[in-house]
């Protein structure tokens, strides 16, 4: 019951993690021995995650009313109903790609349909009401800001990039639905620029991220790789655009790989970054549930070299790809242990931030 009263919404980042995973090895477009298999008992993980997260998530908000509307009162705790929302996206994506060759393609696609709405609405709140708060409620300062505060503002252009994938079944409501998707699209991009350039101001003119706080740099590429798959994925579902649908395949051949060389520098510092803690000379990288941000991003990244591959056919985006997913698995096998063991040995289970210390960052 004490685990009920302290689950937070970053624990919705382990279905992130799972989905992405899950859906990029299934669908990889090298030929891998055993993906379609991986992927599918990962389908199944992911969606028993979900549900005891999302139970033990409802059980709170009735157990303990008032601890969870407490986590609105920090911003640290607050941010992470984006991870919500993304988990919602992730997991109606996966029914999508992974859930309609495994259950009833119709059952599947419904699920599929019902959990986009549920994620787009649950993406709207997020990036309006956290935001809000961060602009009248929350007392930060410039040294503050983290890579983490994207995360209440990516999560409609992962409901976008979702919605990229369900626009062939939209019928009569195709065109308005992408035109919606666009608008989803240009939301988070707008933020995920306005935030980066507060990141990179705090990286410049603050003292050095912590070992606890390194982590979080990574889901700076998380973006980049959704609106990768987002202009890609639209050149193929040109039948709504019309006059436009001529443009859409120059257009997202630059903009796609021009964001492909953003995303790697992103990587190269964050992984220079992280070494610096590593060293005998650094403080270490703790674990917590923050070492989520070594899957998620990396596997957005990964989906946007996907797309790119499957837009130019090109064999080069093919090696990266399958480069990047093994990265990616090397990754989630080190994070999955790591919080498997966090969890069986209870440090995983108990609230970092008590709730007496929250007041002070509440205006």
């Amino acid at each position: 019951m004490s685990f009920t009263k302290n689950f937070g919404t970053n624990w919705f980042t382990t279905v992130m993690g799972i989905g992405i995973v899950s859906i990029l090895t299934y669908t990889s477009p090298a030929v891998l021995s055993w993906q379609h298999q991986i992927g599918s008992v990962l389908f199944f993980l992911v969606n028993t995650v979900f549900l005891i997260s999302l139970s033990l998530w409802i059980m709170r908000w009735i157990l303990h009313t008032d601890r969870a509307r407490d986590d609105f009162r920090h911003p640290s705790h607050a941010i992470f109903y984006g991870a919500l929302a993304m988990a919602i996206n992730v997991v109606g994506n996966a029914y999508l790609l992974i859930g309609t060759h495994l259950l009833p393609f119709t059952l599947a696609l419904n699920i599929s349909k019902s959990l986009w709405l549920i994620g787009v609405t649950a993406s709207c709140f997020s990036v309006i009401t956290i935001p809000f708060l961060l602009f009248v409620k929350y007392d930060v300062k410039p040294e503050n800001a983290l890579a983490s505060w994207l995360i209440p503002v990516v999560p409609p252009i992962v409901a976008a990039a979702s919605g990229v994938n369900l626009l062939p079944y939209a019928g009569p409501l195709q065109l308005p639905m992408t035109f919606f998707i666009i608008a989803l699209f240009g939301v988070t991009f707008f933020l995920f620029i306005m935030v980066s350039g507060l990141v990179y101001f705090r990286l410049v003119y603050h003292s050095r991220l912590s070992g606890q706080t390194v982590p979080s740099l990574w889901v700076e590429i998380g973006p980049i790789g959704m609106a990768m798959s987002i202009v890609c994925g639209l050149t193929f579902q040109t039948g709504s655009l019309g006059q436009l649908a001529p443009l859409l395949r120059p257009t997202a051949l630059l903009f796609a790989g021009s964001l492909w060389g953003v995303g790697w520098w992103w990587i190269i510092i964050s992984a220079l970054y992280t070494s610096l803690h590593l060293r005998k000379s650094g403080e270490g990288i703790p674990f917590d549930l923050g070492w989520w941000s070594y899957v998620f991003p990396i596997g957005s990244f990964t989906n946007g070299t996907y797309a790119l591959e499957k837009l130019t056919g090109s064999n080069f985006f093919k090696v990266a790809s399958t480069i990047q997913l093994s990265i990616l698995w090397i990754c989630f096998l080190i994070v999955i242990w790591n919080t498997s063991s966090g969890i069986f040995n209870g440090k995983l289970l108990k609230n970092r931030i008590p709730l007496s210390e929250t007041a002070y960052i509440f205006k």
